[in-house]
């Protein structure tokens, strides 16, 4: 007798939905009627360990959904989106454009990034991703508005001000650094959960990079977020030249314009759907054959005429 209830193997996490409830689980074999679910959990024990195990555990997590082509066009947009912040960064560092067009620059991308960044963390993958980063793509997107929320605030309510002036410190407009940290924590966050997606697909060189610049971001990153090095690089006064002045470009600005690079280049490669499409075809029909020869075992076991 089938069973339309939604339900999952209590070991492996297969669906079982569909399937009669006497039926042993076609993934890994368990009889789902002799395995109980883990009931009466505490907070300190099971709760606090159950919630580790589904944020860390890999077993019975559903393949990777067929989500190339999608990342295929907005990790390129991702990837050029960096590429860009590197090259504006690179030009008001030198003070080759000014640090109000700079920050214009960096005010147009802020209101087209959330949506890539949508883009890159489709909701089809949550199954194939262990339980903290299903809540972190359903968290971080809303957090990479605050980049360009915080230049609206600081345009609407610093800028007309006697003293405010577009190449003023944005240390001097606490709303905007408030809002331009959220955005950072989350773009580490939307790092990280890259990291794992690309362990699941396999992609080596991506995993790598991503979790190198998530780790670099929320350290080396806040020291670049926080340091005036803007204000000496672009200033256009000559007196600006100083030890601190190559200070920030030799010792701050060089290794971030690195770490940018490697996102970049992690981004390029979740892109080019050929370096993973044979990989993902092999499990994906591996996988289903294995179920299909479960399956087709257990209608001979279950058929009286067999």
């Amino acid at each position: 007798m089938g069973n339309d209830e939604k339900r999952k193997c209590n070991v492996c996490g297969y669906d079982l939905q569909g399937l009669d409830v006497r039926v042993i689980c076609p993934e890994c074999g368990t009889d789902p009627e002799n395995v109980r679910a883990k009931t009466g959990k505490s907070i300190v024990g099971d709760g606090i360990m159950d919630v580790i195990d589904s944020s860390i555990a890999v077993q019975g997590l559903m393949p990777v959904p067929d989500i190339r082509v999608r990342l295929m066009h907005f990790a390129k947009i991702a990837g050029f989106f960096t590429i860009a912040l590197v090259v504006l960064q690179f030009l008001v560092t030198f003070a080759i454009i000014p640090i109000g067009l700079y920050r214009f620059a960096l005010f147009g991308l802020s209101f087209f990034w959330p949506a890539v960044v949508i883009g890159l963390m489709p909701a089809s993958v949550d199954d194939s991703m262990p339980q903290i980063y299903r809540y972190i793509r359903k968290v971080v997107p809303y957090s990479q508005w605050c980049w360009a929320a915080g230049y609206v605030l600081w345009f609407v309510f610093h800028l007309p001000t006697e003293a405010g002036t577009l190449s003023s410190n944005l240390g001097n407009f606490f709303p905007l650094i408030i809002l331009h940290a959220i955005a950072g924590v989350g773009l580490v966050g939307v790092i990280f959960w890259l990291h794992d997606l690309a362990l699941r697909m396999n992609l080596d060189h991506a995993a790598k990079r991503t979790n190198l610049v998530a780790i670099m971001m929320s350290t080396w990153g806040v020291i670049v977020f926080v340091a005036p090095w803007k204000e000496y690089a672009a200033s256009g006064d000559d007196s600006a030249q100083t030890a601190l002045y190559w200070f920030y470009i030799v010792v701050l600005m060089f290794p971030w314009y690195w770490i940018l690079i490697q996102l970049a280049l992690s981004f390029f490669e979740f892109a080019s759907d050929s370096t993973w499409s044979l990989k993902y075809e092999g499990d994906r029909e591996g996988r289903e054959g294995r179920i299909r020869e479960k399956r087709e075992a257990m209608d001979q076991e279950n058929d009286p005429f067999a």
